[in-house]
């Protein structure tokens, strides 16, 4: 993989080492701080009464610290910056932008960074294993609507440190830290985990409050939880589909897959996704294909441009995924569109954007699931393309269920290096796995 940052910059990946907790609650309740300071004994209680809950017990102590706003803003600068240059980031949007991501002129760098500080109550810190709380005024939030599904509004802040403690326990028992970077060159197996633990987190966190997770409240906190795009909206301004559809995706998507887990054998079949993670978001947006072993993403080859695209360095190689293929089909197309619906047909996809000076090159190669998904997408993206504006030379072509587009200069030599791409490349179909262990339906306590 290209050492360059993945073409979404690793979005909200102040994240491959701040694992972090939606939420505009913009502090804790009274009950977990107060003044700057925590009360250790109720934030004890709360870390006793999650591992029970969870079913897994803490290996090692979480030290629990309380930030300011700012405070935090800086220290997810300095994790961004650890991670990439601005040179990197400003890459990053500018490749969103050329496919259909990003609206033209977005700054990702300054977006992401408000996003996550009207975001962020909490997040544990997997690296410096600590937990940080957000200190300051409740504000109307996803949290703050959620007390009305709890008994008191006190219980807020004890569910978001409940949230968040469940991320410490992941890391203990299942190395989520070393699992997401290990999966850092591949944005959407990376969104995939990420959605695996926000939903673990997520359902942990309600379902201790509530005491148990037994259908009824199983189905009232997903109806909860699809509202959080128009709280999201509500909350941080216009902030743009390609930011705020992955992180959503975490939360929803995330415990929806979780809960169908949860459903059909408790926490046990819970941690057994740790040991066989979704390879693709498309199974976290379909549970049944990765617990039903029916779907694994496709191996993709791109190559054969090189002798024809020889000024031109690599800068990025990277996967989308159907999430962030959704993503461009409904910025683009609006959210009415059935052409948004091809992203299910989506199998797999490689990503390579090329550099020389200034100018980008994108080589995207896209498999579907029949032909007849693959030209109709090369349709819909032809015009997609055609309407970004300022829009970057393009070509796109089929084979078979295959659509390989070509955004930027380099597009110019197409009918050059084409024939050589073809012969050079492939998707390559692999057998589903087989070994995603599923403890007993009866297993499930507080079921009904």
């Amino acid at each position: 993989m290209a050492s360059g940052v993945n073409s979404r910059a690793r979005l909200l990946r102040t994240a491959r080492t701040l694992i972090v907790c939606l939420a505009a609650i913009g502090g804790c309740a009274y009950t977990i701080v107060h003044n700057g300071a925590v009360n250790q004994t109720r934030a004890d209680q709360v870390k006793q009464g999650i591992a029970r809950f969870r079913q897994l017990n803490f290996t090692s102590p979480v030290p629990l610290a309380v930030k300011t706003r700012d405070q935090v803003q800086q220290m997810l600068l300095a994790d961004l910056k650890r991670d990439h240059s601005d040179e990197e980031l400003e890459l990053g949007g500018e490749t969103g932008v050329m496919t259909g991501v990003y609206p033209v002129g977005m700054d990702l760098k300054s977006s992401t960074l408000s996003l996550m500080h009207s975001q962020i109550a909490g997040f544990y810190d997997p690296h410096g294993k600590q937990m940080v709380l957000v200190e300051g005024a409740i504000n109307v939030s996803f949290w703050n609507s959620a007390a009305s599904l709890v008994s008191q509004r006190d219980t807020i802040g004890e569910m978001v440190l409940a949230h968040e403690l469940t991320h410490a326990l992941q890391d203990q028992h299942f190395h989520l830290a070393r699992m997401m970077d290990a999966v850092k060159d591949n944005d959407d197996r990376d969104l995939a985990l990420k959605a695996v633990a926000e939903g673990d987190a997520t359902l942990s966190g309600f379902g201790y409050i509530y005491g148990n997770l037994n259908n009824a409240n199983l189905n009232t906190i997903l109806l909860r939880l699809a509202d959080l795009p128009k709280t999201l909206a509500a909350e941080s301004g216009n902030v743009p589909l390609g930011l705020s559809a992955p992180m959503v995706f975490q939360y929803y998507d995330g415990a929806r897959f979780v809960a169908y887990a949860y459903r059909r054998g408790g926490w046990s079949a819970v941690d057994a996704i740790y040991h066989d993670p979704p390879q693709a978001t498309l199974q976290i947006m379909h549970p049944e294909i990765y617990f039903d072993h029916t779907f694994k993403p496709a191996t993709v080859m791109l190559g054969g441009y090189q002798p024809y695209l020889k000024d031109w360095q690599q800068s990025d190689d990277d996967t989308y995924g159907a999430l962030l293929l959704k993503v461009i089909l409904r910025r683009n197309l609006g959210d009415n569109s059935p052409d948004v619906a091809l992203a299910n047909q989506w199998t797999a996809d490689r990503l390579i954007v090329l550099r020389k000076g200034k100018a980008l090159t994108i080589l995207w190669l896209v498999g579907f699931s029949g032909d007849s998904s693959a030209n109709r997408f090369a349709t819909v993206y032809s015009h997609i393309l055609s309407h970004i504006p300022a829009a970057h030379p393009f070509r796109i072509a089929t084979k078979s269920n295959e659509v390989l587009a070509v955004i930027g200069g380099g597009s110019r030599e197409f009918d050059q290096f084409a024939p050589a791409v073809w012969n050079s490349s492939s998707i390559t179909a692999e057998p589903a796995a087989s070994t995603i262990l599923i403890a007993p339906r009866a297993a499930i306590p507080g079921s009904p």
